[in-house]
């Protein structure tokens, strides 16, 4: 080994000792107890104290946030979601379809709900039956004591245990952006705390705990065979059966009230329906061919898909009632076309298929005035002025509810296939031959014959 080589090796081994000195004396002085602080010091060194108010800051925090997140969602509801038409079904519905809906938005939304219901007992508001049906049906969906202030807190507890908090308070704003941002409605009942009479709308007269009339249970077993068929002329002879077993109901009455010397108009009401996706502009046009044939009045809210129906109170059950079994009927029928296409055929488009709806109402509803004015050709003249009044008492609550209305044209492209399909499917079976003009025979009394 060269000269400078082993000098270099010296070194080398001279560092490392030198190294391992500073590691061992830096251990040592670790080890033993260091020498007094002073006051100075002490103040850099974090206090656990220090730390401990910190988190009680920050949960004091917490709970005013929450305790205003209360207090603003109790404020929605009552100063601006009731008092613009709005009810407890709608904003749950209207909730669960929205884009951002979640099980925590749907459960907060829940118990918000039945909180604010909670709150108008304490204070002996008085408070409609339907809309205390609807607060039943949504109890089941909430949670976390509402009947207790500090609901919200615990909501964000059980969310943040179960994932972030900061998610859940995102849900919770975002939910209460969703709500103010709900357009107004037309108002069918009254708000808590409003005075209400006997004879005020309700909303909900389809669903009312009543035993149905035996028309009206004739009806249903119609539109259930025409649900159940596999033939589309079975189908369509049997809605077109129950459209003419309605009208005539509403016959009846116009000639028994006539007889009974009452030419006034009778009970009119209004009711809210639905419509979900898919194709909401199309079924849209089928809802209106069955109002039109029914004689009531409808009008469409933009952006919550929801239909106000205005008319004589029977038939607004009728309607909502043929409307459903009219809604099972064109999606029966739009399954048996997509059966015979082949995969990836033209006829499986969305457009194809909203434009078949389109052509299912309109030649769907081409059927139901010709049911109809077969049963009025035979009506009696003492039957008309009743009529009459009745038209004019609808269009008075329309124009009192709704107010000005506006006619929006559709900017869909139709398939025209699409539509000549739909008519094909609504024309199918011959009224005749299906015993339909039997609603043109009476009773010996005078009185029409339901069915």
């Amino acid at each position: 080994m060269g000269k400078n080589s082993r000098r270099r090796h010296i070194d080398k081994q001279r560092r490392a000792a030198e190294r391992r000195r500073r590691q061992e004396s830096q251990y040592g002085d670790a080890r033993r107890p260091g020498p007094p602080v002073n006051d100075e010091q002490a103040t850099d060194r974090p206090n656990p104290r220090d730390r401990s108010d910190s988190n009680d800051e920050a949960s004091e925090t917490r709970s005013a946030a929450c305790a205003e997140l209360e207090r603003a969602l109790g404020l929605v509801l009552r100063d601006r979601l009731w008092k613009h038409g709005w009810q407890p079904d709608e904003v749950m519905r209207q909730i669960r379809r929205s884009p951002t809906a979640k099980p925590a938005s749907i459960e907060l939304m829940a118990t918000a709900i039945i909180a604010d219901a909670i709150h108008h007992d304490r204070v002996d508001n008085e408070v409609h039956p339907s809309w205390r049906r609807q607060n039943g049906r949504i109890w089941a969906h909430a949670a976390h004591d509402p009947d207790r202030d500090g609901w919200v807190a615990r909501w964000l507890a059980a969310a943040g245990a179960a994932a972030d908090e900061g998610a859940a308070l995102s849900t919770a704003s975002t939910l209460l952006g969703d709500l103010m941002a709900l357009p107004p409605l037309p108002t069918l009942i009254p708000p808590p705390g409003s005075p209400f009479s006997s004879d005020h709308l309700v909303a909900d007269l389809v669903h009312a705990e009543t035993e149905p009339s035996p028309i009206f249970a004739r009806i249903r077993g119609l539109l259930a065979k025409a649900e159940s068929t596999e033939f589309p002329a079975e189908a369509e002879a049997f809605t077109a059966k129950a459209q003419a077993l309605m009208t005539e109901a509403r016959l009846d009455e116009a000639t028994v009230r006539a007889s009974a010397g009452s030419r006034s108009a009778g009970r009119v009401s209004a009711v809210r329906i639905g419509i979900d996706e898919p194709y909401i502009a199309s079924k849209q046009s089928l809802l209106h061919v069955v109002c039109e044939a029914n004689d009531v009045r409808c009008v469409f809210s933009r952006g919550v898909d929801l239909a106000t129906v205005v008319g004589p109170v029977g038939q607004l059950a009728y309607v909502e009632l043929l409307f459903t079994s009219l809604l099972i009927q064109v999606q029966a029928a739009l399954a048996s076309d997509a059966v015979a296409a082949p995969a990836g055929s033209h006829t499986r488009s969305r457009r194809y298929r909203s434009s078949f709806i389109v052509g299912f109402a309109g030649r769907i509803g081409e059927r139901l005035q010709a049911a109809r004015s077969a049963s009025f050709e035979s009506a009696g003249a003492d039957a008309l002025p009743v009529l009459a009044a009745d038209d004019r008492a609808t269009a008075e609550l329309f124009d009192r509810l709704v107010g000005r209305t506006t006619v929006m044209r559709s900017s869909a492209k139709y398939d025209s296939l699409g539509v000549q399909a739909g008519s094909r499917a609504a024309d199918r079976a011959s009224l005749r031959d299906a015993g339909l003009e039997g609603s043109k025979v009476r009773r010996a009394g005078g009185l029409p014959r339901a069915g």
